[in-house]
């Protein structure tokens, strides 16, 4: 546990973003929400901090949610672990953040691909927008969507060199069961579907990864377009 901990802390530390990094400040604590405006270009910047803001909130819940989950005893091992036991408390309440975390990295994927679709003008409406489903659309059509298909399509191979290759893939799957069918946490046997509940630790493992992930690309697309765009939040009020 704590030799995996550390290793997932380590990432979780290197992952940054910096707040008001796309605020407007007027000084005294204050900022600019938004401008009306026909200049596409300001409305591509209010329109990225906008989701900025909202991938700032999601970072600070994951971190919290991990920092809450490293707090039992987790085992890292499976000498000792049985899918038909019941759960106990310290894995229902764990279980109950690493859920969370893993719901809040699909969001951070769906953010990557509306600013994408910003960035890139490909000019979808956000509200039809499924990461997935976009990226596999793109992926001919900018560099980073090729790459993003390519860990998506990564085959599912666990071992004990980090990264784990599937990640993805495999809590694609873990959502999908949460949201549609019986819920991966609880181990049953039945006609409706037949699941052995994975160690919380083996859940946590691939989360971070994941979001490790998803933020290297977020930063990516970010650094990428404020480098190319050396004047954008020079906004003339």
């Amino acid at each position: 546990m704590k030799k995996d901990c550390m290793y997932l802390e380590k990432l979780i530390e290197s992952i940054i973003y910096t707040p008001n990094a796309f605020k407007i400040n007027l000084g005294n604590g204050k900022s600019i929400l938004s401008i009306v405006s026909n200049d596409k270009g300001i409305n591509e910047y209010f329109a990225i901090s906008a989701i900025y803001d909202t991938i700032i909130d999601i970072d600070r819940i994951i971190k919290y949610a991990f920092a809450e989950t490293t707090k039992y005893n987790l085992p890292e091992t499976l000498d000792e672990y049985n899918p038909l036991s019941k759960p106990s408390e310290m894995d229902i309440i764990a279980l109950y953040h690493i859920e969370n975390i893993v719901f809040r990295i699909s969001v951070l994927w769906d953010l990557l691909a509306q600013i994408c679709n910003i960035i890139f003008h490909t000019d979808q409406k956000p509200e039809k927008i499924y990461y997935n489903k976009y990226f596999r659309y793109y992926e001919n059509s900018f560099n980073i969507a090729k790459d993003i298909i390519s860990y998506f399509d990564e085959e599912d191979n666990n071992t004990d060199k980090n990264p784990w290759l599937g990640n993805h893939a495999f809590l694609n799957e873990y959502r999908n069961q949460m949201t549609h069918r019986i819920s991966p946490s609880i181990t049953t046997i039945s006609t409706f579907g037949s699941i052995l509940r994975p160690p919380a630790m083996y859940i946590l493992h691939r989360s971070i990864e994941d979001y490790y992930v998803v933020s290297s690309y977020l930063c990516r697309v970010l650094n990428d377009y404020t480098t190319t765009n050396t004047d954008w939040p020079s906004i003339k009020l």
